[in-house]
Parts: structure tokens; C-alpha cells; sequence
């Protein structure tokens, strides 16, 4: 398994409400999770947990995310 982490602005709640129904899309066809939540530093983090051979889906779903294998 590995880590998606995404960074959004406090002020781009509707990027981040977007992020979410990617997830719930992703969710047909893979196995994702959110890990976590939280703010961190005036930013929304957003953890994704997800199986290491669909790691290629999640990077072209979040092209601004970090992935943590």
C-alpha cells in the first residue's frame, strides 16, 4: 500500500470538495481510503491510501499530489 498526500488552500474549499468526489469515483473502480484529514499549516492535507499497482490511476487522478510509497 501506499500514501497520496495533496495540499489544498483553506480558500479552495471547492478544489478540495472536487478532491473528494475524485475519491469516491476512484472508489468503483480501486481500492482507495482516506487515511487522514487535517489542517496543517493554513492548508487542508489530504491523505489517500491506496494499493501500490494502481499508483499510475491515483498520480493522473491527483497530478498535484505526493506519493509516498
Amino acid at each position: 500500500m501506499a500514501f497520496l498526500i495533496q495540499y489544498f488552500d483553506l480558500e479552495d474549499l471547492k478544489g478540495f470538495s472536487e478532491a473528494l468526489e475524485k475519491v469516491e469515483e476512484l472508489r468503483q473502480v480501486i481500492e482507495v481510503q482516506v487515511a487522514n484529514i487535517e489542517l496543517e499549516d493554513e492548508k487542508i492535507k489530504l491523505v489517500l491510501h491506496v494499493p501500490a499497482d494502481s499508483l499510475r490511476l491515483l498520480r493522473d487522478s491527483f497530478p498535484a499530489g505526493v506519493l509516498v510509497a
